[in-house]
């Protein structure tokens, strides 16, 4: 993502090590793979205030360069996690890539920062927005497993892009959307093309 910033903000983490095998390639960070869900007609119409109509999530060993780094509290950065987000009435997606730590539940990912310059928004309000909310925080998600697939979260609010990167509009969602900030995806080696 142009402008991003991998070593931004990642949650405390604790548990898993980064590992390289023994040729120096990067292990598999916990939860890789593809996952998506696309939410029906009859799921959106019983839930008004859901705006995301549609989400993937790719999660792969984190470069050589990422992995020397570290989140904060000094856990190392094991994983990317590319998320991608599609809303009603939009029909491109949100995108946010994400350097990821690995915690006792999952992955904690830092959102990316885009390079584009907009006003900051006057409301704090979620959604697609031509403003941004806080153009220095990234904000983050979670990954964490479940018996049928993997629980993505918004742990602190998150920006999201679109394509190329550089100009908006923007797509804001807070922990507090009870509607928006939790999404429960299945494998889909597929969504990752």
């Amino acid at each position: 993502m142009k402008g991003n910033s991998w070593t931004g903000r990642v949650a405390v983490a604790t548990g898993l090590a980064f590992a390289a095998g023994p040729a120096g390639a990067v292990e598999a960070p916990p939860l890789a793979g593809c996952y998506a869900r696309v939410y029906d007609a009859a799921h959106l119409s019983r839930h008004k205030d859901q705006f995301v109509t549609r989400i993937s999530l790719s999660v792969a060993a984190a470069s050589r360069a990422m992995a020397d780094t570290q989140g904060t509290g000094g856990s190392p950065i094991v994983a990317e996690g590319k998320l991608r987000m599609w809303v009603r009435g939009h029909r491109q997606s949100f995108d946010s890539h994400g350097a990821c730590a690995a915690t006792d539940s999952g992955l904690m990912c830092g959102g990316s920062l885009s390079a584009a310059e907009a006003d900051t928004c006057k409301s704090r309000r979620d959604g697609v927005r031509d403003c941004r909310v806080d153009p220095a925080d990234s904000g983050s998600f979670k990954i964490e497993a479940r018996p049928d697939g993997i629980l993505v979260s918004i742990a602190e609010r998150l920006e999201l892009v679109p394509a190329p990167y550089d100009g908006g509009p923007f797509l804001s969602i807070s922990p507090a959307n009870s509607e928006n900030r939790a999404f429960l995806l299945k494998s889909a080696p597929d969504a990752c093309k």
